[in-house]
């Protein structure tokens, strides 16, 4: 796909152009493929943003990136305590958000009988976990004010299986589970919930993994950012509450 918008994505933003988008938004993994493609796209329509990362270094070249609104800090969201924090950080610098896009998360493709207790603890902690408790913090926030958004991109191993993914598999049907009861808690508080199944995506997310795979066949972070900010420029009372797309190459569904 390269750097090419698909047609029908570009049709879709121009359906909702007089919707767009400009709300307090808290990204979370902005020092991330995905998340700071994301900032960026933000940034240049106005929306003031609050970007957190666990690479301090990478985070404050997106913050800067970003323009000098944009506030940032850098966090392990499995470390006690640091969802709460960074969460009621983005609250309290923002004034508010209405929109939290959570892009945290680590990746590992191990076949099920070379993966240790550690690769699977570590896993379930971020990809699970943390999410459940950015999540916790973000929606009790929303729903005080009646209105909010909650998106996330568990992919589609959130809801296909794969040959060597049981443990990232597993972390993601999790959120995908718990995010779908959190949308039957919220839903009459005002908080939506949006739920991104996407196939794999050229992002460093790769890296390291060993897999062979041609990574110029996957989706486009771009196009990654042109779904989010559709999703995000719906117009209410719609909600966009799932999105699959995934790369000719190797769908699963």
């Amino acid at each position: 796909m390269g750097g090419t918008t698909p047609g029908f994505i570009r049709a879709l933003a121009a359906d909702v152009t007089l919707c767009m988008f400009t709300g307090n938004t808290l990204i979370t993994g902005a020092s991330g493929g995905i998340g700071s493609g994301v900032a960026r796209r933000l940034a240049a329509r106005g929306t003031r943003l609050f970007l957190t990362g666990r690479d301090a270094g990478r985070l404050e070249a997106v913050r800067s990136e970003c323009g000098p609104e944009a506030v940032a800090a850098a966090a392990d969201l499995t470390a006690s305590g640091e969802a709460a924090r960074v969460v009621g950080a983005a609250w309290e610098a923002l004034g508010g958000f209405e929109v939290v896009i959570h892009c945290a998360g680590v990746g590992l493709l191990k076949p099920s009988a070379q993966t240790s207790d550690a690769d699977f603890v570590r896993v379930m902690n971020t990809n699970a976990r943390a999410t459940f408790l950015v999540a916790q913090q973000a929606c009790t926030l929303m729903a005080e004010r009646k209105q909010g958004l909650f998106l996330t991109l568990p992919g589609v191993l959130g809801k296909a299986p794969m040959r060597g993914a049981a443990a990232y598999a597993a972390s993601k049907y999790a959120v995908t589970g718990m995010l779908k009861c959190m949308g039957l808690e919220y839903g009459r508080l005002g908080v939506r919930f949006s739920l991104l199944f996407l196939g794999g995506v050229d992002t460093p997310f790769w890296e390291g993994i060993g897999t062979g795979i041609d990574r110029s066949k996957l989706l486009a972070p771009g196009t990654v950012a042109d779904l989010i900010l559709a999703a995000l420029d719906a117009p209410l009372p719609a909600v966009v509450a799932e999105i699959v797309a995934q790369p000719e190459s190797h769908q699963l569904l």
